[in-house]
C-alpha cells in the first residue's frame, strides 16, 4: 500500500514540475551530450512521452536540447525539434503534430524502384522540344540592290538522347547525341521592284556530353558541350513586276561547335521532366552550291553567283520541351 501511495505521489509531483511532450518523428535520438554529433544512447519511437521541466520553457519556446533520462537512468538529451510540447493552451499550435520533413524516417516510399536494392547504372534520358532562334541576314550575293529584308525566326524541333556514363557513381555525367530540324525564311524587296523569297532548312546531328552541375530532389541545372554536323538546304525564288519567276536550289554542309545550358524540373509526371534551356552555337564558315542553270538572267542581275558563302556566325537557340527518363 505504501508503494502505491509513493508511485501516485511522484506521478502527481512530476506533472506539477514538468510538461508532457510527445515524439513527433519516427525515431528521436537520446544523446549523451547536447549536440547532434554526440553518441546515441537510445531512440524513442513516434508517440513516446517525454517529460520537459517547466523551468526550461520560456514563453512557450524550448532550448535546442531537452535534458531527460534513458531507460537505465543516464542523463540524456533529446532535440527539441523532434518533440511537441503539450501545454493545453494556444501555444501548442506553434508546433505541428506531423512535420513536413522527418529526417529520421528511413523508410522507402512506394513504389519501390524496380532495381531495388541494386543501383540502376543504365539511366537514359531522351528529350524532345521546340526550338526558336533569331534569323540572320541573307548571305547570297544578288546582282541587284535591295532596300528591305523581312525575317521570320528560325524554328524547329530538337531531340537529345543521352546515357549515364559508366564511371559516374553520382548520376551527373551523360553522353549521347543531339539532332534537330530547323527552318526559316527571308523576303527581300529590290529597288527595281523585284522580290526574292528565301527558304532555309538545316538538319543537325552530332555528339553531346553533359554534366549536372547542380541538382536537388526536384531540379537540375545541366551544362554541356558538343558539335553538330549540319546539312544545309536553301531555295531562292525571285519574282519581277511582270510575274516572271525562277527558283534555284542550293545545298551544302557545315560544322557547329556549341555549348548548352538546360534547366530540368524533374518528375512533373512519373519519369517525365519539364525542360527549358539554350544552345550557344558557333556556326563555322560554309558554302552552299547550286547546279541549277539560270534561265532568266534579268531576275538575278549581272553579278550573281552560283553559291551561297556564309562566314562565321554565333547564334543562340532556345528550347522548351519534355524529357523522359528510363
Amino acid at each position: 500500500m505504501k508503494k502505491i501511495f509513493l508511485f501516485i505521489f511522484f506521478s502527481m509531483t512530476s506533472k506539477v514540475f514538468a510538461y508532457d511532450a510527445i515524439v513527433i518523428v519516427l525515431e528521436a535520438p537520446l544523446l549523451k551530450e547536447p549536440k547532434m554529433s554526440a553518441v546515441v544512447l537510445q531512440t524513442l519511437r513516434k508517440g513516446s512521452r517525454v517529460f520537459v521541466p517547466t523551468e526550461v520553457v520560456h514563453e512557450g519556446t524550448l532550448p535546442d536540447f531537452i535534458q531527460t533520462y534513458d531507460r537505465v537512468g543516464n542523463i540524456a538529451y533529446v532535440p527539441s525539434r523532434y518533440i511537441k510540447l503539450i501545454t493545453n493552451d494556444l501555444t501548442e499550435y506553434k508546433t505541428s503534430i506531423s512535420p513536413v520533413h522527418d529526417p529520421t524516417d528511413y523508410r522507402l516510399e512506394e513504389p519501390i524502384p524496380s532495381t531495388y536494392p541494386f543501383d540502376n547504372t543504365s539511366f537514359v534520358r531522351a528529350s524532345f522540344g521546340l526550338s526558336i532562334a533569331p534569323n540572320a541576314s541573307s548571305a547570297f550575293q544578288y546582282g541587284n540592290t535591295y532596300h528591305q529584308q523581312d525575317f521570320t525566326p528560325e524554328t524547329g524541333l530538337q531531340l537529345k538522347v543521352t546515357k549515364k556514363m559508366t564511371f559516374d557513381k553520382y548520376d551527373r555525367y551523360y553522353f549521347g547525341f543531339t539532332a534537330a530540324i530547323l527552318s526559316s525564311g527571308i523576303t527581300i524587296n529590290f529597288d527595281n521592284g523585284n522580290r526574292s523569297k528565301e527558304n532555309r532548312s538545316i538538319i543537325k546531328l552530332g555528339p553531346l556530353i553533359t554534366y549536372d552541375a547542380y541538382k536537388t530532389h526536384r531540379h537540375r541545372l545541366t551544362l554541356g558541350t558538343g558539335f553538330s554536323y549540319n546539312y544545309l538546304k536553301s531555295s531562292i525564288t525571285v519574282t519581277d513586276t511582270q510575274s516572271n519567276t525562277e527558283e534555284r536550289l542550293f545545298s551544302g554542309f557545315s560544322l557547329s561547335p556549341f555549348a548548352t545550358m538546360l534547366v530540368q524540373m524533374t518528375d512533373v509526371f512519373p519519369n517525365i521532366d519539364f525542360i527549358a534551356g539554350a544552345d550557344f552555337n558557333l556556326n563555322l564558315a560554309s558554302t552552299q552550291k547550286s547546279s541549277d542553270a539560270i534561265t532568266l538572267p534579268q531576275l538575278w542581275g549581272s553579278d550573281t553567283t552560283d553559291h551561297i558563302q556564309s562566314g562565321i556566325k554565333p547564334q543562340a537557340i532556345f528550347h522548351l520541351g519534355v524529357q523522359v527518363r528510363y
